[in-house]
């Protein structure tokens, strides 16, 4: 059978649903769970980062509980190689970038959820944004370097996976409130109990906050956040199989805006908002299904069969500039040249009823399918003497994004936003589909103080967009191998010495033609120090891009959504690091400190122009956008057992917004900033906690980003308390 044919025998099978495949299983890692083969983890425990042959972080669920974030961004800027930009100061919408992958919508990462794509379309449309909320998540593992290529198909940065609360051997029950400034509140529970060989949890969360910015003709700018999961798992007499199955459905109500503010507005007053953005309100619904078995065979053979299916409908109406098509943020760079509408947007001056001064309110109406079925499974075994793990997993996945943007153009009437009753066609209308094969098959060699890690992994994926506008449909198909090779040295019994090279891949979309993907090579080099109260590693990573695309969004001018552009060659490396010490200050007293550290540099290879927005006239040797040179935080707690004191300091350094060299001060940029956040647990017993924090403490306020349209702030000073109590 071709490769073809058997794509097609994959996909079929994988919509037939998991009856047939929950009898053939396999796959790959080791859950440290209660059964030890529901495999959800690509990590596992902290002690398994310290033998990952690769560098890796692991947020466990004491250091999550502890943060106590809502905010991802927040959560993930103690892992080094992660960039962060923010967008509307909650992580609602959020962008992260890994090893110099591009920070936009998070579109060039692997996100999962239990070892699961969680992403709405991962193929069709990698930066539609959705991800589970941090608050009910258990663990988050972050993988970069060759351990990536088992977990495409996005290689060229690294991976995420989000690991959702696990149903304990024991009864439980629990209760977590909050509450804050701005109307912040968050409420959570759980309960899951045990009947035989069966056990059953129940999750639900409900979070909001009135927004920190202010409209300024009145306005609600807060959000509202609810979240329900649920699992139903069966375990084997013998313990020997176990078969879950998670439900989950989240949604979302929020009144943001993509509308910034000039740079000279911001300095006024950072937390305004133009009237142009009052009718901005994003509403989303999230369901998934998934179902994991997994089977131990015997001690050397563990296998497992995942099942999912995810559905995001989302719609966001929100100013899309105006009807003249002048780009909103060449207004917001210059209103003195384009006075009429900047007087329009801010509610200065009324409309005239010309395109040059009405506004365009667009409702762009988003449905994503992502479902599947990955096999896998791991086998230990001994040839000619040495002791091996040989892995292979195989995923057959289809995804579909179904896109309208349903246009209206209303007038700028003394300040407030009046429809213009005219009937606009949708600016917007088509149809993203992808089917995609993935195989990988790695062998892990243990050679007395070496461990050889040599995998490949295999992407094939067909592609089409119907444009419904215009009746036409682009299609395109993408092969690529991947190879991985990585060494981890145990020099001593504190210190592992780690290198790894493996090929990067990002997938161009579908219906992209004339575009290659994006392909890179990928090095990384370093190692890793523990001892009982000691941690640390230290990395260099070096990427070679052949070609680096630019995915156009529906905030992008110039270019419809979903279309890609190259960059050509561009070369980044930097350098992580991480540090972690514990003084042990008396009998009951610890003083723990941790510092992370990444340093970046990047460089495009050759000069040329183009019409996508974030590359725009490159230069050779420019560096490029969102990408800070320096990223740092230092965190100290002093523990004892009753309580807990901790507070950190997050640095970052200006970056550039438009690709360039020289001083980041003359094109456009976003600034630094330093934060500092300060935290205090009480546990008054053993099942009712206390906890108290202050973010931003020093009301530290930036210009974090330009885009979409215009300078946008980080989260003012908030302060939040909170009260935990569990029972049964």
């Amino acid at each position: 059978m071709t490769l073809r044919g058997l794509h097609r025998v994959a996909i079929g099978l994988a919509l037939l649903g998991p009856q047939i495949l929950l009898a053939q299983g396999t796959e790959e890692t080791i859950h440290k769970s209660t059964t030890g083969i529901e495999d959800v983890l690509v990590i596992g425990t902290s002690s398994d980062v310290l033998l990952v042959p690769g560098s890796g972080t692991l947020f466990d669920q004491e250091r999550l509980d502890r943060e106590d974030h809502i905010d991802l961004h927040q959560i993930l800027s103690s892992a080094p190689g992660i960039y962060v930009r923010e967008e509307d100061g909650f992580g609602l919408r959020p962008n992260i970038g890994i090893r110099g992958a591009t920070t936009d919508r998070s579109q060039k990462l692997t996100i999962m959820e239990d070892g699961v794509l969680i992403g709405p379309a991962p193929y069709s449309a990698p930066a539609a944004y959705y991800v589970p909320n941090a608050a009910r998540i258990d663990a988050i593992e972050v993988l970069k370097g060759p351990a990536t290529v088992k977990y495409g198909p996005q290689t060229v940065g690294g991976a995420i996976n989000f690991v959702s609360r696990g149903i304990p051997e024991d009864n439980i029950g629990e209760i977590d409130f909050g509450l804050g400034t701005d109307g912040y509140m968050k409420t959570q529970g759980a309960v899951a109990f045990a009947l035989g060989k069966f056990g059953f949890l129940l999750d639900v969360m409900n979070y909001q906050n009135e927004g920190f910015k202010e409209l300024d003709n009145g306005g609600d700018t807060g959000f509202v956040r609810n979240d329900v999961n649920a699992k139903i798992r069966w375990q084997s007499e013998d313990d020997q199989q176990v078969l879950t199955l998670k439900l989950g459905f989240a949604d979302e109500d929020a009144n943001e805006t993509y509308l910034g503010l000039t740079n000279n507005d911001f300095a006024s007053d950072p937390d305004s908002r133009y009237p142009a953005s009052a009718l901005d309100n994003f509403i989303s619904k999230h369901h998934q299904i998934h179902i994991n078995y997994g089977l131990q065979v015997n001690p050397s053979l563990k296998m497992n069969v995942k099942a999912y299916r995810n559905l995001f409908q989302r719609a966001w109406t929100k100013f899309d500039g105006f009807q003249s098509k002048i780009s909103p943020q060449r207004i917001l760079n210059t209103p003195n040249i384009f006075r009429t509408q900047y007087q329009a947007l801010s509610g200065l001056a009324n409309s005239t009823g010309n395109p040059l001064d009405t506004i365009d309110v667009t409702n762009k109406d988003r449905k994503f399918v992502s479902e599947g079925v990955q096999i896998s499974g791991a086998y230990d075994h001994r040839i000619w003497g040495v002791d091996q793990q040989f892995s292979v997993g195989v995923r057959a996945h289809r995804d579909t994004a179904k896109r309208r943007d349903k246009p209206r153009g209303y007038l700028m009437t003394d300040g407030k936003l009046v429809f213009d009753d005219i009937q606009l066609p949708p600016k917007t209308f088509n149809r993203g589909h992808s089917e995609a094969l993935s195989v990988y098959l790695s062998n892990e060699f243990y050679l007395d103080r070496l461990t050889l890690n040599v995998g490949v992994r295999l992407e094939d994926i067909d592609g089409q967009v119907l444009n419904r506008n215009t009746e036409t449909t682009a299609y395109n198909d993408q092969q690529e191998i991947m190879p991985s090779l990585s060494l981890l040295f145990s020099l001593t019994d504190k210190l592992n010495l780690i290198t790894g090279i493996h090929k990067g891949f990002s997938p161009s979309g579908p219906g992209a033609t004339g575009i290659d993907p994006e392909s890179s090579v990928n090095y990384e080099f370093g190692g890793r120090y523990s001892n009982e109260n000691s941690y640390g590693e230290l990395f260099g990573f070096y990427s070679d891009y052949s070609n680096l695309l630019g995915r156009c969004r529906v905030s992008d001018f110039g270019c419809d959504p979903g279309q890609v552009f190259s960059g050509g060659e561009v070369n980044i490396y930097g350098l992580e690091a991480y540090v972690q010490q514990t003084f042990e200050l008396n009998q009951v007293a610890n003083l723990r400190i941790s510092l992370t550290y990444t340093y970046t540099q990047s460089e495009f290879q050759s000069s040329f122009l183009s019409t996508f927005s974030q590359f725009g006239a490159v230069k050779e040797g420019d560096e490029l956008p969102y990408l800070p040179e320096n990223l740092a935080k230092i965190s100290a707690e002093l523990l004892y057992p009753a309580w807990e004191l901790s507070a950190s300091v997050k640095y970052q350094s200006e970056m550039r917004e438009e690709p360039g060299q020289g001083a980041i001060k003359e094109g456009v940029f976003a600034e630094d900033y330093l934060v500092t956040d300060i935290s205090a647990r009480w546990f008054a017993t053993e099942n009712l906690t206390f906890q108290g924090s202050i973010r931003n403490a020093f009301n530290e306020r930036a210009i974090v980003s330009h885009r979409p349209f215009g300078a946008r702030p980080n989260a003012p000073l908030s302060a939040f308390a909170r009260v935990k109590y569990s029972f049964l």
